[in-house]
């Protein structure tokens, strides 16, 4: 009796282990679901925030330092006023101190450029440049056919189609400005200015009213990162101070307890510490179980990126490199849609392409040849990179 007495309580505690590590399991790998609040913070990765696009400012603005400001611009700088610098703000809403707007006016007085892109403005900084913005209503999240497209006036910035817009947008516009101190550098589809320039002393302060465009989510668009990019473009390469205090995703006070539960790691590791004292005291601590490492998965770097490097080389006039970008992304359609080995011969890739898209063998003839020639320069045309892509563009507009 007393041997089947611990066989019982063997197969409880056996079923008691397995549960527990079932649960374990359970809550390491349940989905999570996608978070859509507005963040617009350099910390944060989700659709909205702006891990992603803070990680490009190194290449945005090469050899100067990109800082990061935490406390306000009044107490960064203190009684100094930087006079060749660039400092960037993107939030929802923009309810800037008067002590930092002071600041931020004086910095562009003596020569400074600064970026805002907000949706609403506090009233010193509205009544200070003399805007008024018109709310659209918001895109949801869902595909509409209610789509807004942006653009940009200058010609060497400007697309043919617009950059548009289906989900996750906002329509918002300056129905109010500054005529005879203000430039018009983009518009909607109807025409209404979007992004302005305000001359202010020796300096500029640039206007977009619709900051959902520079979040992670739209950078991922291969259509729509390009935008992002160009309109940066009009700050000069010079030191630049990432704005973090007036985010929507900014941190807040929160107890100890609520950043546990806000983590999955941390989550995870608060349920495993529970799991583990139980396990403990059902053997009376003779059996210790060894911390399992969480390793983070290798990143996956993907050709959606390509497009949007490829577009800041065309920026910075390095033809050749926009060129051998758009040349990857096109191999990679060939090997996603059309599942073709293009390490092949090429006689054989050229026919094989052309019987599986429809497109004529001449113009990937053409292709590949432009592409050969591309390791053999250092520099291309303006020119050769139009008939490099005219003949892309054609593969992408016929192709079955």
């Amino acid at each position: 009796m007393a041997r089947d007495l611990n066989k019982r309580r063997s197969l409880i505690s056996y079923s008691l282990v397995v549960g527990v590590l079932l649960l374990a399991i359970a809550i390491l790998f349940s989905p999570s679901e996608t978070d859509w609040n507005p963040s617009f913070s350099k910390r944060h990765s989700i659709p909205l925030g702006m891990e992603l696009v803070y990680g490009f400012m190194g290449d945005m603005f090469p050899d100067k330092d990109v800082k990061v400001v935490y406390n306000g611009f009044a107490s960064y700088f203190d009684d100094s006023i930087p006079s060749d610098v660039n400092l960037l703000f993107v939030n929802d809403r923009l309810l800037m101190t008067r002590e930092d707007w002071e600041v931020v006016l004086a910095a562009t007085e003596a020569g400074s450029n600064v970026f805002i892109a907000a949706e609403h403005f506090s009233d010193i900084i509205s009544d200070t440049l003399g805007i008024n913005l018109s709310y659209g209503e918001p895109i949801s999240f869902s595909l509409l056919p209610d789509s807004v497209g942006y653009n940009f006036t200058n010609p060497r910035l400007k697309v043919s189609d617009n950059f548009w817009y289906s989900s996750v947008i906002t329509n918002n516009y300056f129905a109010r400005y500054d005529t005879l101190n203000t430039t018009v550098l983009g518009h909607n589809h109807r025409g209404d200015a979007n992004f302005i320039r305000i001359k202010r002393g020796k300096g500029n302060i640039y206007l977009n009213c619709n900051p959902i465009v520079f979040t992670n989510y739209h950078l991922l668009k291969s259509d729509n990162g390009g935008y992002i990019f160009r309109a940066l473009s009009y700050l000069p390469i010079a030191d630049t101070y990432w704005d973090e205090k007036y985010k929507t995703g900014a941190p807040a006070m929160i107890s100890e307890m609520g950043i546990v539960f806000r983590e999955k790691s941390l989550r995870f590791a608060w349920y495993l510490l529970l799991i583990s004292l139980l396990l403990y005291f059902i053997f009376y601590g003779k059996r210790r179980q060894r911390p399992i490492p969480i390793y983070e998965a290798p990143g996956n770097s993907t050709l959606e990126f390509v497009e949007t490097i490829a577009r800041l080389y065309f920026i910075k006039g390095d033809h050749r490199n926009v060129a051998k970008k758009r040349f990857l992304y096109f191999l990679d359609s060939l090997r996603s849609r059309y599942f073709i080995d293009v390490s092949m011969p090429e006689s054989k890739l050229i026919e094989e392409c052309s019987r599986k898209s429809g497109v004529p063998e001449r113009t990937f003839a053409s292709i590949f040849s432009m592409a050969k020639n591309l390791e053999k320069v250092e520099k291309i045309t303006l020119e050769d990179l139009y008939q490099f892509n005219r003949q892309l563009e054609f593969f992408y507009k016929n192709a079955q």
